[in-house]
């Protein structure tokens, strides 16, 4: 018997915000993993209107500035679909207030990664040493 594979993808749209060296990560309610702010985008949504609605539900935070760094695709985590990641540098206005479905957030060091004090979903360690090796992060 033929193995049947799901070929769906689902579009994500990533923030990456960096201040005083770290970087921001969220944590889900009910979820160990940290990830990068963000969601899937929703039709007719632009990149950035999805960057601002994500940042608005899940920290209360408005989106200042933005900048494409890169794309990545990745089988997700949670899900039985592949997901396509477009990340943004991202700068961001107001005081960080978790909503919705984030419980938590993190301003993760190079330490961080290092000592892996924090589990995080994996495409997330990608992003991570992309960010160091372009002397981003």
């Amino acid at each position: 018997m033929a193995m049947i594979v799901n070929n769906m993808i689902k579009t994500r749209i990533a923030a990456i915000i960096i201040q005083n060296n770290k970087i921001l990560l969220l944590k889900g309610r009910g979820y160990e993993e940290l990830w990068t702010p963000g969601g899937k985008i929703e039709e007719n949504e632009t990149d950035e209107d999805c960057l601002r609605r994500e940042l608005h539900e899940e920290i209360n935070v408005k989106l200042k500035g933005f900048k494409f760094f890169k794309s990545y695709t990745a089988k997700s985590p949670y899900h039985d679909w592949n997901t396509h990641q477009r990340a943004y540098i991202a700068s961001i206005e107001g005081e960080i207030q978790p909503r919705a479905e984030i419980e938590d957030y993190v301003w993760y060091t190079k330490d961080d990664l290092i000592n892996k004090k924090y589990p995080m979903i994996p495409i997330n360690e990608v992003i991570i040493n992309d960010l160091i090796e372009q002397g981003i992060f």
